[in-house]
């Protein structure tokens, strides 16, 4: 998700203009999916306005949340990798224990057919 998603800016005219909104970013997944939006008053508001104090936090929530995320996503793209190699090493295990499986078959085969020729003579 992290690698492949794009971050684009646009702006968004309000209803209302004393209550100014833009859009601060917008993430896509890889099919254009919006996954994220953020949104935060405009730079010429008052900082010390309550809600600015709120969507301050919740941007800082969401970013934590985003770097989780691509942590997670991280972590999970390196799980699966090992998890392929240790399935490709499985695999030549496998052919290698039916090959083994196979001679051992073949040499009990040949030990009991040269006993029963050691027997009959």
């Amino acid at each position: 998700w992290a690698n492949s998603s794009k971050v684009t800016f646009v702006m968004v005219l309000p209803a209302n203009p004393e209550e100014s909104w833009q859009v601060y970013s917008s993430a896509q997944d890889s099919e254009g999916r919006c996954v994220c939006t953020v949104v935060a008053p405009q730079q010429s508001m008052c900082s010390r306005d309550a809600r600015t104090k709120q969507l301050r936090q919740l941007l800082e929530k969401v970013q934590n949340m985003t770097q989780s995320i691509q942590v997670l996503d991280q972590r999970t793209q390196r799980d699966l990798q090992y998890v392929e190699k240790m399935e490709v090493q499985l695999r030549g295990l496998e052919t290698k224990f039916r090959q083994v499986e196979e001679n051992h078959k073949q040499n009990i085969a040949k030990q009991y057919k040269v006993q029963s020729q050691i027997s009959s003579h």
